[in-house]
């Protein structure tokens, strides 16, 4: 059987359709752009031109590209092999890009970061705008792993902030169950696991207990002190600050973020000192955990607000 021959015209028809795809995938042309496809070859359009447009747009829409236009301008919506996900398939990928931070430089993250770049380009608009919700209430402190344990995690920043001793019942490597009298010193994030770090005054020990591994915990009376305790505090300069930031001894780099942001780890800083350096640095400065620094540092903004608030004329 031989091969049949295609017309000239048949030719032409899908070098339109993929002139339209190409400029409507670059950018989002006006209407001046797209119906140029359609002039003659001395530039000058034909009558003929709208209904031709109007034509080539009736067959991308069969074949499932979705254009959409807004006054003058044109919006792709949806090609064919474009991807529709929902929250728990965006999850599934945060999962990825968590792995993918911890792994060594080399081919393997070269490889899965390339997946992930490819990916993203495939998401429909409706993928797009849900990834970036997702992205602005996703929990920075929990990521991705630690979900499971939010209500945990926020119940002992609690007992950190309340500055009392409790007692804690636990399940040890062994599957023994442990009881503990200590005082909250920390939430410690690790790469797979969160701890609750405690200070246990009978041993004179630093315990780190993995948070799924408690039962239960019962804050008792009485008051730690003002004693200076080693806890992490991570928070994200940006813009200009982030530039010329000069990472002081007890800090260091937690990560490095694509829009020159960087997050800062600090270990060890008086609360109150730290507190009143950070509130200098102002909207170029955000604490992302504890949370309950970030509280006290929201409630000092607060107040600040207020000397600013016009007074009612008596």
């Amino acid at each position: 059987m031989g091969t049949r021959r295609m017309s000239e015209k048949y030719n032409y028809s899908c070098l339109k359709i993929f002139e339209m795809i190409a400029l409507f995938s670059s950018k989002n042309p006006e209407f001046s752009e797209v119906i140029k496809l359609f002039a003659n070859e001395d530039g000058s359009l034909a009558q003929k031109s709208n209904v031709l447009l109007n034509k080539y747009m009736n067959t991308l829409d069969i074949f499932g590209i979705k254009v959409k236009k807004i006054k003058h301008t044109y919006y792709l919506q949806k090609m064919p092999f474009n991807l529709n996900l929902d929250e728990k398939d965006l999850y599934a990928v945060s999962l990825i890009k968590a792995a993918k931070s911890i792994m060594p430089s080399g081919k393997s993250k070269n490889a899965i970061e390339g997946f992930l770049n490819d990916l993203s380009k495939r998401y429909d608009t409706d993928t797009k705008d849900l990834d970036k919700a997702v992205d602005n209430t996703r929990n920075y402190d929990l990521s991705f792993y630690f979900k499971q344990f939010e209500e945990r995690v926020a119940e002992c920043e609690q007992y950190c902030q309340d500055e009392k001793p409790v007692e804690i019942y636990f399940t040890n490597h062994d599957g023994d169950d442990i009881r503990l009298i200590c005082e909250p010193r920390e939430i410690k994030y690790g790469e797979h696991i969160i701890f609750f770090r405690v200070y246990n005054n009978l041993t004179q020990r630093i315990f780190d207990i993995p948070i799924g591994s408690i039962k239960h915990v019962r804050e008792l009376s009485g008051y730690i002190g003002d004693k200076k305790r080693c806890t992490t505090v991570l928070f994200k300069v940006k813009d200009g600050l982030a530039k010329r930031y000069k990472v002081r001894k007890r800090e260091s780099i937690e990560q490095k973020n694509p829009d020159g942001s960087m997050v800062i780890k600090n270990s060890g800083e008086d609360f109150n000192e730290l507190l009143v350096r950070l509130f200098k640095y102002q909207e170029n400065c955000e604490i992302l955990l504890p949370k309950y620094l970030r509280t006290r540092l929201e409630a000092m903004i607060d107040k600040t607000l207020k000397n600013y608030v016009p007074k009612k004329e008596i």
